[in-house]
């Protein structure tokens, strides 16, 4: 989109407007800057920014009111004439899509321009061949000769005074010499190509290149019964070429397909004048798609499908390259001696390793997809910022164009978008996406994922949680005692056959005892009722007996020791606690040990440790005070006793003297009996 409002300047010949750049859809604005000066008289001369360059369909290009030497006075409301470069594009960068211009050019009139001016928008035009009606140009024009030139910094031969120059020439030309002439010109138009070259055309393979390009290089007769070569989609041949580019040396054509999303692993310098403008290749990656052909640092490239980088710059270039479609390109391209004045840099040997930025998507991702899509247009999709309870927010696709290439490739309605070529747009917004979107050119690459409805994840939610729902319910139901299940930090009711056993088990609880908040579990001997049924285990809580609650607090140990030691018919009902994680405490107890005298303990070896089956009152007062009936020894010096046999316990405390340290573990239940009323 492009806006234009003129006025007069102050100085003659002089022209102020403003004009607005709209680059949505482009990569760029599509103007080259420089820093330089204009001579207004021998004595005078005004400084400035001034376009030095202008990218071939970009909407500087579009719009035919910006010319290579205007000067930028304002740049979205701001002084700009005093500013450096550097500033100048970082304003650019800032603005977004769209910026205002205040223009000031140097022509008489847009008319006189074009009939003066050999350059228009950036292009060299046609020169009449003999230029016997030419007249001089105006001091003040643009695109003066070098040897006038005033320019500082990289501002060459702009908005300088250009001396006329072009005079009339051939003064003896004569009348019939003209005729004769313009007769042969009527008899082969074909002799004289005198064609506008600025703007661009379509082959007839239907792709659009410059007027000024060789695949638009007019051959004669003579010429075009010698070249038996077919012309190639952008009209190409080497007659065309050695004739667009005659005065170039070593003339190459060079054709590689380039993948999908690929670099194309080239390095771009410019010229070491900084008078001239060039585009030079500065290096060449080993791994990139340039590598297998004949293609070496120091050549000039000077078209690349159908689009001319003769006398531009190599910025320009890069942005062309980027915006080119499809996958094959075409480069024409001069190699030129090792000792020709040229490159401005040194050959680039080395290339950073490339990486892909869009690996971790399928890191995190592990069932998105890669999609190619070839942009024709359009890609034939619409997308939205939206979320999805899956993957939280992100850009999805809303919808498709139907019988475009994304439906075609399997793009699907609900697709998350994760990235389009190597930009990753999992947190990008909906104006940062549409923009990737806009700008991807020939094929296109997009990683999706593709998510389950709302609808299906609905339905999953309800599937599952009836079918927990329904668990509980099994849980809830009231099991047979003999067969229940002991589940933890619930209680049950479980049913042991005894017929006249013993249980087999060792306790440890009641109100003169040292655990006053319930009765566990801390031995199960082997031979035992309880072993045999196979369920209940150490620290296994018991709360209730044959119906009579087991209420430590009010009991004393002997009595809760004689509901385990008394002698039941066939069989006995426990109410069991599991907690998990068990509930317990662990002490030390350390003291001497003297030579022959025993400790008193009796033990029982498990898997936890020794458990204290019986104690003989008297022998070491720290035993006497701190251990009980059931407390669990696990280690005896530092040494583990879990798991260790009855012989091996043994000699171990047999033969321990001296200083002896034991690492106790104690249940400590919650209370879980009410005392009696």
């Amino acid at each position: 989109m492009v806006q234009f409002q003129g006025k007069s300047g102050a100085a003659g010949g002089e022209l102020i407007h403003m004009v607005t750049l709209d680059k949505t859809g482009k990569k760029s604005f599509g103007i080259c800057i420089v820093r330089g000066e204009v001579k207004d008289s021998p004595n005078t001369k005004t400084t400035g920014i001034f376009i030095k360059g202008i990218v071939p369909d970009s909407p500087a290009h579009s719009c035919g009111r910006l010319k290579v030497g205007d000067r930028i006075l304002s740049l979205n409301g701001k002084d700009v004439r005093h500013s450096t470069e550097q500033a100048v594009i970082d304003l650019i960068k800032e603005a977004d899509f769209k910026i205002d211009l205040e223009i000031q050019t140097y022509d008489k009139s847009e008319e006189q321009s074009k009939q003066n001016d050999p350059r228009s928008n950036g292009y060299m035009q046609a020169k009449n061949k003999f230029n016997q009606e030419q007249v001089p140009i105006n001091t003040m024009g643009m695109g003066q000769s070098q040897s006038q030139s005033q320019g500082q910094g990289q501002g060459q031969g702009m908005g300088m005074n250009r001396q006329p120059t072009m005079q009339k020439r051939n003064q003896t030309f004569t009348a019939s010499m003209r005729n004769k002439h313009a007769a042969s010109n009527y008899a082969d138009e074909d002799d004289e190509d005198t064609r506008d070259m600025t703007g661009r055309i379509r082959t007839e393979a239907g792709y659009e290149i410059d007027r000024a390009s060789a695949g638009n290089c007019k051959l004669n007769k003579q010429e075009k019964e010698r070249d038996k070569e077919q012309e190639d989609e952008f009209g190409y041949t080497m007659a065309k070429i050695n004739k667009r580019y005659n005065m170039m040396k070593d003339l190459r054509r060079i054709e590689v397909q380039r993948p999908a999303s690929k670099p194309l692993g080239i390095a771009l310098a410019g010229h070491k004048d900084r008078q001239k403008m060039a585009c030079f290749v500065a290096g060449v990656d080993t791994n990139g798609t340039f590598a297998s052909v004949d293609f070496k640092p120091g050549d000039e490239i000077v078209e690349v499908n159908g689009n001319v980088l003769k006398n531009r710059c190599h910025l320009n270039a890069s942005a062309i390259f980027k915006n080119v479609e499809g996958e094959k390109l075409v480069l024409i391209t001069s190699r030129r001696k090792p000792n020709d004045e040229g490159m401005c840099v040194k050959p680039i040997k080395k290339f950073p390793a490339s990486c892909d930025e869009t690996k971790f998507i399928f890191d995190q991702y592990p069932k998105a997809r890669s999609v190619q899509v070839r942009k024709e247009g359009f890609l034939g999709i619409m997308v939205i910022y939206g979320k999805h309870v899956e993957v939280g927010s992100g850009i999805f696709i809303s919808d498709l164009r139907e019988g475009s290439n994304a439906e075609a490739a399997g793009v699907k309605v609900g697709d998350m978008l994760l990235a389009i070529n190597q930009d990753v747009t999992m947190e990008s917004n909906y104006d940062e996406a549409t923009g990737l979107i806009k700008r991807a050119e020939g094929v296109v690459t997009m990683i999706l994922l593709t998510l389950k409805s709302e609808e299906s994840i609905r339905a999953e939610k309800e599937a599952e949680d009836k079918k927990k729902e329904e668990a509980k319910k099994e849980a809830e139901k009231p099991q047979e005692p003999a067969t229940a299940e002991i589940k933890p930090n619930k209680k049950i009711l479980i049913e042991v056959k005894v017929e006249k056993k013993p249980l087999g088990v060792i306790v440890t609880g009641g109100k003169n005892n040292h655990v006053k908040t319930g009765c566990v579990i801390t031995h199960i001997y082997p031979e035992g009722a309880v072993a045999a049924d196979n369920r209940l285990k150490i620290f296994d809580h018991i709360t209730d007996v044959n119906g009579g609650p087991v209420h430590v607090g009010s009991m004393t140990t002997l009595k809760v020791h004689q509901l385990f030691h008394v002698t039941y018919e066939r069989c006995v009902n426990f109410t069991v606690f599991r907690a998990d994680p068990p509930e317990l405490e662990k002490f030390n107890v350390d003291f001497m040990k003297k030579a022959g005298k025993e400790l008193g303990l009796s033990l029982a070896p498990n898997e936890l440790g020794c458990t204290i089956a019986d104690i003989v009152p008297g022998q070491y007062p720290e035993i006497d005070s701190k251990l009980q009936r059931g407390d669990i020894i696990s280690k005896l010096n530092g040494d583990a006793l879990e798991g260790l046999t009855f012989q091996v316990c043994f000699a171990l405390f047999k033969g321990a003297n001296g200083k002896i340290s034991m690492e106790v573990t104690r249940p400590k239940p919650t209370l879980r009996t009410e005392a009696p009323k």
